[in-house]
């Protein structure tokens, strides 16, 4: 009887041990847990700010830079390599400042009269040769141009390929919604178009974007080799591999006018385009990251620099918080 009552005791024992030690696993879970989201906060918190701060340093950069060189950007300007990089001890800070010009604007295929927008021939010629050099199909391009431009006009009448609110309201289409009525505000929003969903979304990804206004020009100073499509597109008979050869012997130090550039390729006629050529930009991004042990944040701001001489973040996305 003695030892049985040694063995009930000894099991009791054992059984506290195990109940408690259960209970501290939980409690140290839950406190981790805590201690994890409390850590997370904090780095928000301080991406934010910091997000904040580099942006504001990135508009001083670029308002200082453009009231007294408005004309001429380079690759190596300061302003795209210049970085912001510092340490502090809440992680690493990056700030890069980009060019953000050399891309189709999917604005510039309509021109803003008064309160409307009507179709612009000339830049729906250059998105259909775009297009047509990335081995798009015709129908497609024609459903893509009329749904854009059905996308940004006012009234409620479909071009000969476009819809208006009978179709995105009505039971084929959802989730139900509107035309917008108005320019594109991210590039991201044509993805809501059927013709865009059937073309695919990599090659907008890659040559597109919308800008603030309806023009539609590229900087040939900093435009890369992955963009020799976008500038053929913009000339009736530039081959794309004429395209990659002037782009590949763009000086470092830029060229500054259409003088300069025709002198520097004679043979290809350049100057036929002018209006789409550019030496200078006035649309930038702004890629901010901080990472900090296994935590990483990222910023990206889109910057424009007004016919005010003053520049303003028009978009911002985080990733990372």
């Amino acid at each position: 009887m003695h030892y049985k009552t040694k063995g009930v005791v000894l099991i009791s024992v054992l059984l506290t041990v195990l109940l408690l030690s259960s209970i501290a696993v939980v409690i140290g879970n839950n406190y981790f847990v805590s201690f994890k989201r409390a850590q997370y906060l904090e780095f928000q918190t301080v991406s934010l700010n910091i997000f904040s701060s580099i942006e504001s340093l990135a508009l001083k950069k670029i308002d200082n830079e453009l009231r007294f060189n408005s004309k001429f950007h380079a690759k190596n300007n300061a302003l795209f390599t210049n970085d912001f990089i510092f340490e502090t001890q809440k992680g690493l800070v990056s700030g890069k400042i980009i060019d953000s010009s050399n891309c189709f604007n999917i604005n510039s295929l309509v021109i803003k009269n008064k309160n409307t927008y009507k179709p612009n021939k000339e830049n729906i010629a250059i998105f259909e040769r775009l297009l047509s050099l990335s081995e798009i199909e015709n129908n497609l391009i024609d459903e893509a141009i009329d749904q854009i431009i059905d996308w940004i006009d006012a009234d409620d009448n479909p071009r000969a390929f476009g819809l208006e609110d009978y179709y995105y309201s009505g039971p084929l289409n959802n989730p139900k919604e509107y035309t917008s009525a108005r320019m594109f505000y991210s590039i991201q929003e044509i993805k809501s178009l059927p013709a865009i969903r059937d073309i695919g979304w990599q090659v907008f990804e890659k040559y597109f974007c919308a800008l603030p206004d309806n023009d539609l020009s590229i900087n040939i100073n900093t435009i890369t080799g992955n963009k020799s499509l976008l500038l053929s597109s913009l000339f009736a008979n530039l081959p794309y591999s004429d395209a990659e050869y002037v782009i590949d012997n763009i000086p470092e130090g830029g060229i500054k006018n259409l003088n300069e550039l025709s002198n520097l390729f004679p043979s290809y006629k350049l100057e036929k385009s002018q209006n789409y050529l550019n030496f200078s930009s006035s649309h930038f991004e702004l890629v901010t990251s901080l990472s900090y042990e296994s935590y990483y944040s990222e910023s990206k701001s889109k910057i424009y620099y007004g016919a005010n001489n003053n520049s303003y973040i028009i978009s911002r996305i985080y990733n990372g918080i």
